[in-house]
């Protein structure tokens, strides 16, 4: 439980907040490179409550510019790209994609007064679909060095959805691993479900096994959860033993504001970017080190949930996430259909915007979110230093499990499954000898 002082301090994230300093030390997802059309590759957005405007100029470069014209605050968002930058449709200012004021055409001829002019900016860079910004102070840092910023076209695949809440909860939600039993229950493992992804991967066979992973969820609803502190924030796993084999579920806790999770065979990253303090985008990155994914069909799919543009689901709180109470009694344990993220989202949203901390009761599942609080309260008060800050350094060992071993051997199994995957990969080079060290010892 946390004291409402705390939970404010934990959940702002609006300029001045000191949650809000650290998100800004981090590379955020702005936006994902398919809302930008080629015929006016303009788009605003809100950002840790930051209004801005970002484009792309003639030379294939994204900036991140103050919504607001520095002149008299006229709404760049109609700006007009043209001319290597974007033009102020008020008085036809022009900035580049640095913030440079290029051109101020009203003013008299030989003025230099464009030269003191720097409209705020924020540097840009594109991975893999995604245009990411960094909004702190100084140089920006370097990329980490993740998997997904490397996996080739073919083997990845981004997508983005609107959450109203507040990012905290949300990526609780995903680091919870006791969850899987109850909100995310099939009842039925011959039902149809709607198509979705995660329906069919969940009643697939575990990991080779003659059981899907389904039944061992709703078979054992009490996991053992173990917790190591990495150098990129927690590592999470969640243990289900079941007849004679044991289902081992590594989850990762990325500070600050992601999860890695394993569905089958695929990664699932899930970054929560604060619109606001009461909304979040959820930009899901899936990648798989074996085989291509099918980008198209993995959409459609996508589509029948949430409508685009807008990137806002179709079930929602207006029309109660589409509960059904047949369904209920018959096909999910929730009753608002077989997505997964529905699921979350309905749950994310009903604790309200921001969720009052300070009437809860944790328990043994809860683990994972302690450790995740405890990490975040620490690094406020400056007592660590933060994670991957300013840092380069490869992280593939920051690795997601799905797996099933035979009793008592899971913790061999987990790293032979990951070692397995990058040497069948067409992409990932191998762990280095101190990384896989690491990596056992944790």
């Amino acid at each position: 439980m946390l004291s409402a002082e705390q939970n404010e301090r934990l959940t702002r994230t609006g300029p001045g907040t000191p949650m809000g300093a650290i998100m800004r030390r981090y590379w955020q997802p702005f936006a994902l490179v398919e809302e930008f059309p080629d015929d006016r590759p303009v788009r605003e957005i809100r950002v840790l409550g930051e209004d801005l405007v970002i484009f792309r100029d003639d030379e294939g470069r994204y900036g991140a510019l103050a919504r607001r014209c520095a002149h008299r605050a006229g709404d760049l968002a109609f700006g007009r790209r043209e001319d290597g930058g974007l033009r102020c449709p008020y008085h036809g200012w022009l900035y580049g994609h640095d913030g440079r004021c290029l051109e101020q055409p009203a003013e008299p001829a030989g003025s230099t007064y464009r030269e003191r002019i720097r409209q705020p900016a924020y540097p840009c860079v594109e991975r893999n679909g995604i245009v990411y910004g960094y909004m702190g102070e100084g140089e920006a840092p370097p990329l980490p060095g993740f998997d997904w910023y490397d996996a080739p076209a073919s083997h990845r695949f981004v997508f983005k959805a609107l959450q109203r809440a507040n990012w905290l909860q949300a990526v609780e939600g995903e680091i919870d691993p006791a969850h899987l039993s109850y909100l995310h229950r099939y009842l039925d493992d011959e039902a149809e479900g709607d198509g979705t992804y995660g329906f069919k991967q969940f009643l697939a066979a575990a990991d080779d096994s003659d059981v899907s992973v389904t039944t061992i969820l709703r078979e054992v609803p009490n996991p053992r959860l173990e917790i190591a502190r990495t150098d990129f924030g927690v590592r999470i796993f969640a243990l289900r033993d079941w007849r004679d084999v044991t289902y081992v579920r590594v989850t990762n806790y990325l500070f600050p504001h992601t999860a890695v999770v394993a569905i089958g065979d695929w990664t699932l990253v899930q970054i929560h970017v604060p619109i606001d303090d009461v909304s979040n985008w959820r930009y899901d990155i899936f990648y798989d080190f074996r085989q291509p994914i099918d980008g198209e069909a993995l959409r459609a799919e996508k589509l029948k949930t949430y409508e685009v543009p807008g990137y806002v689901p179709r079930r929602n709180m207006e029309n109660r996430y589409g509960f059904y109470a047949d369904e209920q009694r018959t096909g999910t344990y929730a009753g608002v259909g077989y997505d997964f993220n529905i699921h979350d989202t309905m749950i994310l949203e009903g604790q309200g915007a921001i969720q009052d901390r300070s009437r809860e009761n944790l328990a043994y599942t809860d683990k994972a979110i302690v450790a995740a609080r405890k990490m975040l309260t620490e690094a406020l008060d400056g007592d660590i230093p933060l994670p991957m800050d300013g840092c380069a350094a490869r992280y593939d060992h920051l690795v997601s499990i799905d797996a099933v071993a035979p009793a008592g051997e899971w913790r061999d199994a987990w790293i032979a499954k990951q070692l397995d995957r990058r040497a069948r990969s067409g992409w990932a080079g191998g762990i280095a000898p101190a990384r896989l060290e690491a990596l056992r010892a944790s």
